[in-house]
């Protein structure tokens, strides 16, 4: 009997708990606000050595006009929505809606968008107040159905909790914030040999196997903020800005010794519109100094040449550039006999990097009020303990104990 009373009030608990979350989420509370906040690191690569470039070493994003290089560029993107049945006015405001991004993380720029009218009609004229590691919106109308999304650019680290919304507001408990995506960025990658259109066409691998990888340094800025962003920012290599900055990397893995075959030789490639603007070269995992890379490779603003025929048995060569412009317009200029073919794989960051549709995901328990919050988490460990006393009935029955 006391084990059917115990299930039952168990039962009671998580049915008075669902029917809370079931009828906040159809709208139970007239005034309720939602947000989603999500943010990367700029730059694609995320190792050590990249972060530690964009601090200290040649790779750096600054903003403009000043020039003032960031020491750890974020995007973000923030959604707020009113998904109540009830409008939020001005008045209902007690003091400025906070967005908290971090103690040592400030807000650089950016952009602001709505799904209704313009921005002016949602905010007026000079909303937005600056503060260390947080900015501020002033009170401003927002009827059931609106949505107000920025996004932008950040400097530091954002603190462990992530960015944060707050404020008081006359009728919402709480603010509810939706589970972003965990699984970062996406990349596409599409690979193609550089010497034949078909794939039955491709030959056997030759003494040289070589490949070319071209990826984008940087999510692409217009995608964050379209054309909001031309001209606040630039990507700067050892100081000079660069458009469309990627890395290519060439490499080449010998099957065998070189030959005295005369025509296996060097293997060039060239550009016309996109530039080479620096060059390392690795040798199995070790980067050689100029002076050794030049017995291997040679290079310009248009053109790379690589000594192929000087690569010994089971040596791996990598030629890592940095590049204006993604090298769509790469091309062999000279091939040698020892190299069959050339397969160049290309990146691309898919259609909305910073998950755009963040507010169509499922809520969190947030969503619960705040009573039955507390009624379910105060009710969990005794009703664990009914669960745990239920198995251990079940098991001197069934051993007739």
């Amino acid at each position: 009997m006391e084990f059917a009373i115990g299930t039952v009030i168990a039962l009671v608990a998580l049915a008075v708990s669902w029917v809370a979350l079931e009828w906040q989420k159809r709208g139970g509370t007239l005034k309720r606000v939602h947000y989603t906040a999500y943010y990367e690191l700029l730059a694609l690569q995320r190792d050590e050595d990249a972060v530690e470039s964009l601090i200290s070493g040649p790779i750096s994003v600054n903003l403009e006009p000043s020039g003032r290089r960031l020491i750890l560029p974020l995007v973000f993107e923030l959604r707020l929505a009113n998904t109540g049945k009830a409008p939020i006015t001005k008045d209902d405001f007690s003091s400025p809606l906070t967005v908290r991004f971090g103690s040592h993380c400030n807000f650089m720029g950016g952009s602001m968008e709505v799904n209704r009218g313009s921005i002016s009609e949602f905010f007026g004229d000079n909303p937005f107040e600056l503060d260390q590691g947080c900015l501020r919106i002033k009170p401003f109308l927002m009827n059931p159905g609106d949505e107000v999304t920025l996004s932008g650019i950040l400097n530091g680290p954002v603190d462990d909790d992530g960015i944060e919304v707050s404020g008081r507001i006359a009728g919402v408990e709480t603010f509810g914030r939706l589970k972003p995506k965990g699984d970062g960025i996406h990349l596409n990658v599409n690979v193609r040999s550089m010497l034949f259109e078909r794939m039955e066409d491709w030959p056997a691998t030759g003494r040289v196997e070589a490949k070319v990888l071209a990826i984008q340094k940087f999510l692409p800025l217009d995608d964050i903020a379209p054309g909001a962003m031309e001209g606040h920012f630039s990507t700067r290599f050892n100081g000079v800005p660069v458009r469309d900055m990627h890395t290519v990397a060439f490499m080449l893995t010998a099957h065998s010794d070189g030959t005295a075959d005369v025509n296996d030789g060097s293997i060039i490639f060239e550009v016309t519109d996109s530039c080479f603007l620096n060059c390392e070269v690795i040798l199995d995992g070790v980067e050689l100094s100029e002076q050794r890379a030049r017995h291997l490779v040679l290079w310009s603003e248009k053109k790379v040449t690589i000594r192929s025929r000087r690569i010994g048995r089971s040596q791996n060569l990598v030629v890592r550039l940095i590049t204006e412009g993604g090298v769509e317009d790469l091309r062999i200029t000279k091939q040698p006999t020892s190299v069959t073919d050339v397969q160049i794989m290309r990146t691309q960051v898919v259609e909305d990097p910073l998950g755009r549709n963040l507010l169509d995901m499922q809520p969190r328990f947030l969503l619960f009020s705040q009573r039955a919050h507390r009624k379910l988490n105060m009710d969990m460990p005794r009703m664990k303990n009914l669960m745990q006393r239920g198995r251990e009935i079940k098991t001197r029955i069934l051993h007739g104990d």
